[in-house]
């Protein structure tokens, strides 16, 4: 079978689907994904067909188009019209072209991503929803659905619905009305692991190895050095080490901090970066807390926009960390945190649920067994 994973050129829309491509790969069926060429890195070995313009390109057009800002509103209107409309005009010819060359039988496209399901509906594919974060409002869902639903319709082309709906989420950290929809396969998330060989070594703290291990990330957009700081010296008053990533954006940037107990480090995957970590503190991204999580390691999490304070809200309903309002409240956060048992057997319970999400494998049998004639 020919796979094509379509997504948001952002690490946060990527990664998520890479556990199912990964999985698709290894069982022999051919895959690729449809997103910008400067994301190749990000998903391979994964081959990939470049469609549309690059995240940053299309924040720029849709604020010259509206004036709007769509890294700070997720207001339905604001994501309708940048996911839904300014990326397909972007994309559409790019992609319609690609995903003919390719041919696929099966489309697997990213919640906030509308040109899989343009080319799948084009091309008479079957395709499925694969969910990034927490499940998205009605109001929001519809907006960017049926905005895109008018750019497909303006090219002759009716958008169709996907068959299934492939959910990463937890249902411990859902809003409590949530309601699982029928089509819901919930797959395991799993912390990112590079494919390719990794030079990352855990960082050795000489004569202070018994000191608990703090990683500090603001995660893969956020680039922000003064917050990293901030954080950074509120906690060298604790008896703690501390490691800090710094995102892809800061490639070869260092931070003006120093000390024996913190190490900085370039983006290197969370799954390397988990191994040995006592808690984390971080701005709250769905990526961070369900690979933080799903380790069983409590948080200390200062959301910083978007969706982030509903992934903040929800990760401290589960008593499975402290949210702070500010960077220099982290310190005394983390001392909390690493202090009272309940945080870490709180992760330990969402890492129990995690666990029992259907593996990548599994997901993978289950989508091809429910496709139609």
């Amino acid at each position: 079978m020919r796979i094509l994973f379509s997504g948001t050129p952002a690490y946060g829309h990527l990664l998520p689907l890479l556990p199912l491509e990964r999985a698709a790969r290894l069982a022999g069926h051919t895959t690729t994904f449809l997103t910008h060429a400067s994301l190749e890195s990000v998903v391979a070995p994964a081959p990939v067909v470049g469609a549309g313009a690059t995240l940053e390109v299309t924040l720029v057009e849709f604020h010259q188009r509206t004036g709007k800002d769509a890294t700070t509103d997720m207001s339905p209107a604001t994501a309708g019209e940048f996911f839904g409309g300014t990326r397909v005009d972007l994309g559409a010819d790019e992609a319609l072209a690609a995903a003919r060359g390719f041919a696929p039988d099966l489309v697997v496209a990213e919640t906030a991503d509308f040109l899989g399901p343009l080319v799948a509906s084009e091309l008479g594919v079957e395709w499925v929803s694969h969910g990034v974060g927490i499940a998205l409002e009605a109001p929001l869902a519809e907006a960017m659905r049926s905005t895109a639903a008018a750019r497909a319709a303006e090219r002759g082309i009716t958008l169709t619905r996907p068959f299934a709906s492939v959910d990463p989420w937890p249902a411990c950290l859902q809003r409590d009305d949530w309601e699982p929809p029928a089509d819901r396969i919930a797959i395991r998330p799993q912390a990112h692991e590079s494919e390719a060989a990794s030079q990352w070594r855990q960082p050795s703290f000489p004569r202070r190895e018994h000191l608990p291990r703090v990683l500090v990330t603001l995660g893969t957009v956020i680039d922000d050095s003064e917050a990293l700081v901030k954080i950074v010296a509120s906690l060298a008053g604790q008896d703690v080490n501390v490691i800090v990533a710094l995102p892809p954006s800061a490639e070869g940037e260092t931070l003006p901090v120093e000390g024996d107990g913190v190490h900085v480090t370039g983006f290197v995957p969370m799954g390397l970066l988990l191994q040995g970590v006592d808690a984390v503190v971080s701005s709250g991204g769905a990526g961070t807390v369900l690979s933080v999580l799903g380790a069983g390691v409590p948080m200390v999490i200062w959301p910083l926009g978007l969706d982030k304070p509903l992934n903040a809200e929800r990760t401290a309903a589960l008593g499975a960390a402290e949210v702070i309002g500010a960077a220099d409240e982290a310190g005394a956060a983390v001392t909390r945190v690493l202090g009272e048992p309940s945080y870490r057997a709180a992760a330990q319970g969402a890492a129990g649920h995690i666990a029992a999400m259907h593996p990548a494998e599994e997901v993978l049998s289950l989508l091809t067994g429910r496709r139609g004639p």
